[in-house]
C-alpha cells in the first residue's frame, strides 16, 4: 500500500510540473521551394516541423496538457527570434495546426522559413488536448500560449537550438483574440519572464458582444453566425457555470439540444451544427431565441449582470500595449466587424499606448484577408527581428535601434536610427556569415551600401561606445 501511495505521489508531482514539453514528434519537413510557390513572398529556409505536447492548465486552472506545432528553420548557423501564431476558428480538433495537412500550417511555416522559430498552440480541447474547447476564452488562450512558449524554450535549449529571447506575437480571427489576450497577459505579468518584442493582431474580435434581444428575435440567422454565437455561449456557460452545472441541457431545449450535444460529442463539426440548427429553426418556424431555456431569454432581455459579465470579461481591447503593435483588418470583412479593430486602436491610444499602428488591408472578405494579414505581420516583425550568426556571439540588447529603410535597395544608404551623433564601426555579413563589408557610419548613422552587396538577408554588426555591439538584420532587394 505504501508503494502504491508513493507511486501516486510521484506521478502527481510529475504531472503538475508546469510548462514542460512531454513529447516532440518529428513531422514531415517543409521545403522553401514549395512555400515559394504557394505563398506571395520569397522565403529562405527549409523548415523542420514538430508536434509538441506540453503541460499547461485548463480553463479552471487545473493541470492539463495541450498540443501545438513547432517550426524551426533548418539551419543551425543562426540565433533565431521566436514568433507565436494563434490560429483562427476551426470546425473540429483535427484541423488544428499540429495536424499534418492542415492548410493554415503554411502561414506558420512561412514565418519559420523567413527566419523565425514559429510556435502555434492548438488551444485547449483541440488537436491532442482532451475535453471541450473553451472558445474565445481569453484566459485559457493566453495560458495555452504562454505555457507553450516557456516549455518550448526549455526544449530548444536542451536540443541546442539557439533563440535570442525576442518574442513576437500574432494571430488571425479567433487567433487575433488569442494573440491580444496573450500579449496583455505577458505585459501585465509581474514576473517579467517573457518580454514581448512586437505584436500583430489580425482581424481580431477584440470586443465580445453579449447576446442581444434583436438577435434572439431573428428568423433567418446565417448558419455560420449560428455556429459562432452558439459555440461562444456553450464555452462561457461551461467555464462560468451560468446555467445549472454549465452543461448544454441547462441552456438549450429540444430539438436543438440534440444537435448541440452531437457537436459536443464530436459527431458533427462546428459548421455542421450551425447548418442543423438553421434547418430546425426553419422547419419549426422558430426565432433564434426559441433554441434556449426561458431563463436565458429573460436574462438577455434584462441584461443580466452574470451573463453579460461573462462576455465582457473576455474583451481584449481595453488596455495599453507597451511594445510596438500592429492592428490589421480588411474593410469588407463579413465575419469580424472592422469596428473591432478601430475600437481597439482608439481605446488603446486613449489608455496611453504610443506604439499602435492601425492598418486597413482593403476591400477583402474574411477568408481573403488572412494571407495578406500574415504577410504584413511578418514584415512588421522583420523590422524588429535580430537574427545573427552563432559565430558572432550574443549581441547587446538595443531594441531601440532600427534600420531605415528596411528592406533597402543595393547602392542606396541605410540609416541606423538611435545611435549617438558619432561615427561607429560596422561590419556586414551575408546570410552565410561571410564578412562582405566594413567601415564606419556617418555621424548621422548612415551606411552607403555598394551595388554589389548580395541580394537577400544580410546581418549588420555596429560597435557601440561602451565596447559592446548591436546586431540587426536587413533585406537587400
Amino acid at each position: 500500500m505504501k508503494k502504491i501511495l508513493l507511486l501516486l505521489l510521484v506521478c502527481s508531482t510529475a504531472f503538475v510540473s508546469a510548462q514542460e514539453v512531454i513529447s516532440a514528434e518529428v513531422q514531415t519537413p517543409t521545403f522553401a521551394a514549395v512555400l515559394n510557390i504557394v505563398l506571395p513572398i520569397n522565403v529562405t529556409y527549409n523548415v523542420k516541423n514538430y508536434k509538441i505536447t506540453y503541460t499547461t492548465v485548463d480553463a479552471l486552472g487545473q493541470p492539463d496538457t495541450a498540443t501545438g506545432l513547432l517550426c524551426v528553420p533548418d539551419n543551425n548557423d543562426f540565433v533565431w527570434p521566436l514568433v507565436i501564431y494563434n490560429h483562427g476558428t476551426i470546425a473540429s480538433r483535427d484541423l488544428a495546426p499540429s495536424v499534418e495537412g492542415v492548410l493554415e500550417r503554411i502561414l506558420i511555416q512561412g514565418f519559420s522559413a523567413s527566419g523565425f522559430i514559429a510556435l502555434a498552440p492548438d488551444y485547449l480541447g483541440l488537436g491532442g488536448s482532451d475535453g471541450p474547447h473553451p472558445y474565445l476564452h481569453a484566459d485559457s488562450e493566453a495560458s495555452a500560449g504562454k505555457d507553450m512558449i516557456i516549455a518550448v524554450k526549455k526544449w530548444l535549449d536542451a536540443e541546442n537550438i539557439r533563440e535570442n529571447d525576442q518574442l513576437f506575437i500574432t494571430g488571425y480571427s479567433q487567433g487575433g483574440h488569442a494573440s491580444a489576450a496573450l500579449h496583455q497577459r505577458l505585459e501585465m505579468d509581474t514576473d517579467g519572464e517573457l518580454q514581448v518584442t512586437a505584436a500583430a493582431h489580425l482581424s481580431a474580435p477584440f470586443d465580445i458582444s453579449p447576446p442581444s434581444p434583436l438577435l434572439l428575435g431573428l428568423t433567418n440567422v446565417p448558419p455560420v453566425s449560428l455556429s459562432f454565437f452558439t459555440h461562444t455561449l456553450i464555452s462561457y456557460n461551461s467555464v462560468y457555470g451560468l446555467y445549472g452545472n454549465g452543461s448544454a441541457d441547462s441552456l438549450f431545449v429540444e430539438p436543438y439540444l440534440t444537435e448541440v450535444n452531437r457537436f459536443l460529442t464530436e459527431e458533427i463539426d462546428l459548421y455542421e451544427m450551425g447548418n442543423e440548427l438553421d434547418a430546425l429553426l426553419r422547419e419549426n418556424s422558430h426565432v433564434a431565441g426559441q433554441m434556449f431555456v426561458e431563463q436565458f431569454v429573460e436574462d438577455v432581455l434584462d441584461a443580466d449582470p452574470a451573463l453579460f459579465n461573462a462576455y465582457n470579461a473576455n474583451d481584449v481591447f481595453d488596455w495599453a500595449p507597451q511594445s510596438p503593435t500592429l492592428i490589421y483588418y480588411c474593410n469588407a470583412d463579413e465575419t469580424v466587424n472592422p469596428a473591432n479593430s478601430i475600437l481597439a486602436d482608439a481605446t488603446m491610444r486613449a489608455n496611453g499606448a504610443t506604439g499602435i499602428v492601425l492598418e486597413d488591408g482593403g476591400a477583402l472578405n474574411h477568408g481573403d484577408c488572412a494571407v495578406p494579414a500574415a504577410v504584413r505581420a511578418l514584415m512588421f516583425f522583420q523590422a524588429e527581428a535580430n537574427t545573427y550568426p552563432v559565430s558572432l556571439g550574443t549581441p547587446a540588447s538595443r531594441p531601440e535601434l532600427k534600420l531605415v529603410p528596411n528592406p533597402v535597395a543595393a547602392g542606396h544608404a541605410i540609416q541606423v536610427q538611435g545611435l549617438s551623433a558619432t561615427p561607429r564601426p560596422y561590419v556586414i555579413y551575408d546570410i552565410s556569415g561571410r564578412r562582405v563589408l566594413d567601415g564606419s557610419t556617418t555621424s548621422s548613422g548612415n551606411i552607403n551600401l555598394p551595388e554589389a552587396l548580395p541580394k537577400g538577408w544580410n546581418v549588420l554588426r555596429v560597435g557601440l561606445e561602451d565596447g559592446t555591439s548591436v546586431v540587426r538584420r536587413f533585406l537587400v532587394q
